[in-house]
């Protein structure tokens, strides 16, 4: 049975998006590159050339903001390989360290898995709902996924236990929170979720949690989110706000009772 699975990983393409602004980092790469019993066609996508195999050049403004630089490098590139047939896309940052069995563990589990630094996506799914093209947001990676849940294609934006390792502390530029807090608004997040964040990343840096939301930057995902009170949100906004506010519901009661449980 384990063989027949493993030789149906092979038969599967995918087409690996590396971003990188001017050079490489050989952990981060060398993790991707080791990715076990996956067949892949690597592109690594820079502003700059880079001396390293299936480099693709993408010269962007680098006054864009960052997230809008991502994805006109990827769409450009897309244009140019999409001519191949692929299974999946998997774009991946150049500060991430990936388990070595980390694409093998989620292909096939989800039509789009995965955090922002190291997604994966059914290139079929891709095509049909996202024309193929990755969204001019200033919060891309998680327009991906909030777009996905809107209509119901996954049941929650963020998945447990997928196992990556920045090699740097994510630390976003003060414009960069700002905006994002504009788009969670245009997603449909409610106000009170907003709030929350900006209380669980006081908590977490309380407890010293290596994996927190800086204070400062979810403070700003709240100033962002303020500013766009009133304006105009994503066509599908309504169907997320009803579908978020529902799991946030469901797990709150869960862990309620989870708690009642434990008491008793």
């Amino acid at each position: 049975m384990f063989k027949k699975f493993k030789v149906l990983l092979f038969t599967m393409k995918i087409l690996t998006l590396y971003l990188a602004k001017d050079s490489i980092d050989e952990i981060c790469y060398n993790s991707v590159m080791k990715q076990q019993s996956v067949d892949q066609d690597i592109i690594v996508i820079s502003t700059v050339k880079i001396s390293i195999p299936n480099n693709f050049v993408v010269e962007i403004p680098q006054n864009f903001p960052l997230p809008v630089r991502v994805a006109i490098s990827i769409n450009r590139a897309i244009e140019v390989i999409k001519k191949k047939k692929y299974d999946y896309l998997f774009k991946v940052d150049n500060d991430v360290i990936l388990p070595p069995d980390y694409l093998i563990n989620l292909i096939s589990k989800k039509p789009i898995i995965g955090p922002g630094p190291a997604m994966v996506l059914d290139f079929h799914f891709f095509e049909k709902y996202y024309g193929c093209k990755w969204p001019l947001s200033f919060c891309d990676d998680t327009y991906m996924k909030a777009y996905a849940f809107a209509k119901g294609f996954i049941e929650d934006l963020w998945e447990k236990n997928i196992k990556i390792r920045l090699i740097g502390e994510w630390k976003p530029s003060k414009f960069r929170s700002y905006i994002y807090g504009k788009e969670y608004h245009k997603f449909g997040f409610p106000i009170f979720y907003m709030v929350l964040i900006v209380l669980a990343s006081i908590k977490n840096f309380l407890l010293k949690r290596p994996d927190r939301i800086p204070v400062v930057c979810s403070i700003r995902y709240f100033s962002g989110f303020l500013s766009e009170i009133g304006r105009k949100k994503y066509a599908w906004s309504k169907d997320f706000n009803r579908r978020f506010s529902a799991l946030l519901g469901k797990k709150f009661l869960i862990s309620f009772l989870g708690k009642l449980i434990h008491k008793s």
